[in-house]
């Protein structure tokens, strides 16, 4: 290679000789650049330079004809995978952040915490950081203003309460914690820098303490800031669900990211659309689904249940046969079982039923009405893409049925490799009450908010109800995974600095799991069931000993 090839190379890769290099400052052109080495006798070193750069089309804007030829050639879905880009959305309710991170393939969403800020601060403007949303119909906003106004007052107000109960739970003289792997108490530290160091790790353990409680009382309605990085192919297809949405707000942040990323990488984004597909058929199977099972919302005790077949009503089944294969009469009724599971995950989230008691009404159904379900829930596919939702990535080998918090929901759902199966928000399950507001003495003012977001929420019109759900208020969702993704998500959500919520969950599942398969439980060894309270305390206490290395 010449020395002027050397140097129009050297800005856009980190080395010129090694096997291994990587790629920089192709920014919305890699994909092509690389869709185009797939198919060339050359390395990506010479295809860049002879297509790319000779012909001085390392612009966005003077490429256009050759992406658009590269990617005709190449097929857009795959070469939408090499083509990456950062997007920030800011200021949207913790309800679009979920319409967003349930679109887990391709995507990378990092989220701001509940755990570790404060919501009693109001923005520039005095306001409280919640939305109002746009759509809103103007004779609800005062009332909704108003409420949440309410809301984040109360929250406001228990702050320093809980704060001293929890101080009173753990005063600062008692307080111990493992500073490079020795247990140490405030006047076991003999330097400036080490109360310095200890007093840090007090107040951060606990305040993040106090977020933990308190976040129970935050509505979905509030302020969130969500950062993603995705493949090409996973922004069109969160954009145009995003366009495809209900909720206005999500439709409004579809267009709006459909904008932005057209600046960055635009011919892989440019075929996001509304889905009239998932429209249609959302509306279709929402409508059958009132007919086949009307019924009011459905609450239930159990927090955890694993989700297996009616093998009672395949014993009796058996029990039946007087002669000839019982084997090919077991086949049968298994698969005629896994039937009637498919169709319960087809129509489970346009209901409030449990999910046993809906399998139940499904196998009662006549094969006409199944029939019409099937039809709802796939309705009439014009292309290959045009795709049901996620029900019917029902199979997994393990499924549970969780009846949590919303927050606990929250950090569950993230994981990719499984499904969640969302039922409508209803408060009628209940709220998940902190055991601290009593002691704290603020146990009425936390019951009070609680049904005053439970009032707003019956007032409000349908489209808008679940702004005023709250953190702590229960739903009803299935998970579904196999064990490799239960191993990870247990071994994660049980560590001790866990929210001690979704720790208590995930100890329930991993225990419902040790029931059915107790030697793969087994082996999911990290899984910790011990009890922990002060969930941040020796994260805090590690966090001042890299603080140490770096500053050494």
């Amino acid at each position: 290679m010449s020395k002027s090839s050397r140097a129009l190379l050297e800005a856009h890769v980190t080395n010129l000789d090694d096997q291994v290099y990587a790629i920089v400052g192709l920014e919305g052109l890699v994909g092509a650049v690389m869709a185009r080495y797939s198919r060339a006798e050359t390395g990506l070193r010479e295809t860049l330079l002879r297509e790319f750069i000779q012909e001085d089309k390392l612009r966005i804007d003077k490429a256009d004809k050759l992406i658009e030829r590269v990617l005709i050639a190449y097929g857009d879905d795959s070469v939408g995978e090499l083509e990456g880009a950062h997007l920030a959305l800011e200021d949207i309710s913790m309800l679009a952040t979920k319409v967003i991170e349930h679109r887990r393939i391709g995507g990378s969403p990092i989220e701001k915490s509940t755990r570790y800020v404060r919501f009693d601060q109001r923005d520039s403007h005095g306001a409280y950081r919640y939305v109002v949303p746009k759509a809103l119909p103007p004779e609800f906003k005062s009332r909704y203003v108003e409420v949440m106004d309410g809301i984040f007052d109360a929250y406001t107000a228990m702050w320093q309460p809980i704060h001293t109960y929890l101080q009173t739970l753990k005063p600062l003289d008692a307080a111990v914690y493992p500073f490079k792997g020795e247990a140490r108490t405030l006047s076991d530290c003999k330097t400036p820098r080490s109360r310095k160091q200890f007093k840090l790790t007090y107040e951060n353990d606990l305040k993040t303490k106090t977020c933990d409680v308190l976040r129970s009382f935050l509505p979905l309605a509030t302020k969130a800031n969500v950062g993603l990085f995705g493949n090409g192919r996973y922004y069109q297809h969160l954009i145009s669900k995003m366009m495809t949405s209900p909720l206005v707000e999500v439709q409004e942040l579809g267009e709006k990211s459909l904008r932005e990323l057209s600046k960055v990488i635009p011919h892989y984004v440019k075929r996001a659309r509304v889905l009239e597909y998932a429209i249609e058929n959302e509306q279709a199977t929402r409508t059958l689904v009132r007919n086949l099972f009307p019924h009011d919302p459905v609450s239930t005790s159990e927090e955890v249940t694993r989700i297996e077949g009616d093998f009672n009503a395949v014993a009796n089944a058996l029990a039946t046969i007087k002669s000839g294969s019982k084997g090919d009469y077991l086949k049968g009724l298994i698969h005629q079982q896994k039937e009637n599971e498919f169709l319960t995950a087809l129509v489970y989230s346009h209901t409030t039923l449990p999910f046993s008691d809906l399998q139940r009404r499904v196998s009662e159904l006549s094969d006409e009405e199944k029939d019409r379900c099937y039809r709802a829930c796939y309705g009439t596919r014009k292309t290959r893409r045009d795709r049901p939702e996620r029900c019917i990535e029902w199979g997994y080998p393990h499924r549970f049925e969780l009846v949590t918090e919303w927050a606990v929901y929250k950090d569950l759902m993230r994981h990719r490799m499984g499904t969640a199966l969302i039922q409508p928000l209803v408060p009628c399950h209940g709220f998940e009450m902190p055991p601290e507001c009593e002691p704290a003495g603020v146990g009425k003012m936390a019951t009070d908010t609680v049904k005053a977001a439970e009032q707003l929420f019956r007032e409000l019109p349908e489209d808008f109800r679940e702004y005023a759900f709250l953190h702590g208020h229960k739903m009803r969702w299935v998970l579904g995974m196999n064990d490799r993704a239960l191993m990870h998500m247990l071994e994660l959500r049980t560590t001790p600095q866990g929210h001690p919520n979704y720790r208590r969950v995930s100890q329930k599942i991993h225990a419902k799991m040790a029931d059915a398969f107790p030697k793969r439980a087994a082996e999911m060894c990290f899984v910790n069931h011990e009890p922990v309270f002060w969930s941040r305390a020796d994260s805090e206490a590690r966090q001042r000993d890299k603080e140490d290395v770096l500053e050494s």
